[in-house]
């Protein structure tokens, strides 16, 4: 009774650790990006925002909700990676999960410079290729009707910021993919067979991360799936060769 009582302590004693390494992580990276959001809300204003639209804010608090949205945002993106770490390893305990990651420091770097340069990669294409033609898109579309552009700048801000990250995030999905199939954790054929739950959780993360209308989730929507297709394409050739490799040992 008394041995069983010294590991629940002990276990509470390390999720109170991690919790905290976490807490230091978010905090650190939420003072360093909240004097930032300024800059980034006028640098997005100056870039995006078509000639002849206007941006205003409709409540007291909105500017400053947004920037402590984009600062949270931020924050939970600098400590992901622990965040990852420490759930990845709960699982593996928690199940006896034998993964045996051999990877010394030279695999890690590379791992991690391929991860944000596809996240770069990924950002680059929403903010100077895709968000630019489609604002300007819609813009023409209502000024075509008759309409006067004029946005709020919270859901302007917001959905520019969003639709950024996330790309930015979908362009590292074949990487994780690979990782994932390779490694074992999840099977190949375990995304085959979830295929349309994956596709309704895609369109639902759109919709909870977008402003509430159909073309917006659409445009958030429609790449994640293309990519996760595009995912289960590289992940199938690198795992048969992995396979037949193992088979050829």
């Amino acid at each position: 009774m008394m041995s069983h009582l010294e590991d629940v302590n002990f276990m509470l004693s390390e999720v109170r650790k991690k919790l905290a390494y976490i807490a230091i992580v978010f905090l650190a990276g939420a003072s360093i990006s909240f004097p930032l959001t300024g800059f980034m809300i006028e640098r997005i204003r100056l870039d995006l925002l078509p000639e002849g639209a206007t941006v205003v804010y409709v409540a007291p608090l909105e500017v400053m909700m947004l920037k402590l949205k984009m600062t949270l945002i931020l924050a939970l993106m600098i400590s992901s990676p622990l965040i990852i770490f420490f759930a990845l390893k709960a699982i593996i305990n928690r199940f006896n999960l034998e993964i045996r990651i051999k990877a010394g420091s030279f695999w890690i770097i590379v791992s991690f410079i391929a991860i944000l340069f596809m996240f770069i990669l990924g950002v680059a294409y929403s903010y100077f290729i895709m968000l630019p033609f489609f604002i300007k898109y819609l813009f023409l579309n209502a000024d075509a009707s008759g309409v006067v552009a004029t946005y709020s700048i919270f859901k302007f801000i917001s959905f520019v910021f969003a639709t950024t990250i996330i790309f930015g995030l979908i362009f590292d999905m074949p990487l994780l993919m690979i990782f994932l199939i390779r490694k074992n954790i999840i099977p190949y054929r375990a995304f085959i067979q979830y295929r349309k739950h994956l596709y309704v959780s895609f369109f639902v993360l759109a919709a909870l991360l977008t402003p509430p209308d159909v073309i917006s989730q659409i445009m958030i929507g429609l790449p994640l799936i293309a990519f996760f297709e595009i995912s289960l394409v590289i992940a199938k050739i690198l795992g048969g060769r992995q396979k037949t490799k193992k088979d050829g040992m």
